[in-house]
């Protein structure tokens, strides 16, 4: 048997989004449920054996067509996280000296002026083609011109996934030690703590 209609909604939004609980959303009807029971529900429906061999499928076919069709492998996807890994925010700005007439001084007649230092957006025909990737958005806010890059954290995430490093985590911390491990570990922590003490 099958996946239901909900459960291909929802392999198919996750493999889109890699968010479970916004996948979930999109698939089910979550009026009135709380944050935590919809990542709980999420969680619990991507566990079901048909549920992840699916998502494997579909994430195996977006490989192959981003490979085929777009000439987009690893290295490459790889290469375009790091770039937004390494942006800076200071790369995107200037401060620049401004000169205003306050007023005149009334014994010389000359203009009184005074320096300031403000925050000013680089042009953008200055901006690299890199720099220019690393925005997510710009908008105009009542306190100014508001630009965004993307996510530090969500673009470390995204490498960690990509190189497998949270299967490589969980594979170590699920690894079981024997007993004359343990016990071995035990007696090198105490060495230590003898030894600092």
């Amino acid at each position: 048997m099958g996946l239901t209609l909900k459960q291909e909604i929802f392999c198919k939004e996750y493999v889109k989004c890699d968010n479970k609980s916004q996948a979930y959303r999109i698939a089910y009807n979550t009026s009135g449920m709380t944050d935590k029971s919809v990542h709980e529900k999420a969680s619990e429906l991507s566990k079901n054996v048909k549920v992840m061999s699916r998502i494997q499928e579909l994430q195996n076919i977006a490989s192959e067509v981003a490979e085929k069709e777009f000439r987009i492998d690893s290295k490459e996807i790889l290469g375009h996280l790091n770039i937004l890994r390494k942006s800076r925010i200071d790369e995107y700005v200037d401060f620049v000296e401004i000169i205003k007439n306050i007023g005149i001084d009334e014994k010389t007649g000359e203009p009184i002026k005074v320096s300031e230092r403000i925050l000013q957006f680089k042009p953008f025909e200055e901006l690299t083609e890199e720099q220019l990737m690393c925005i997510e958005s710009i908008k105009d806010t009542r306190n100014g011109i508001e630009l965004k890059l993307h996510g530090k954290d969500w673009t470390i995430e995204k490498i960690a996934k990509h190189i497998g490093f949270y299967e490589k985590h969980n594979l170590q911390k699920n690894t079981e030690l024997t007993r004359s491990e343990r016990q071995a570990r035990i007696a090198k922590l105490k060495e230590k703590a003898n030894a600092s003490g």
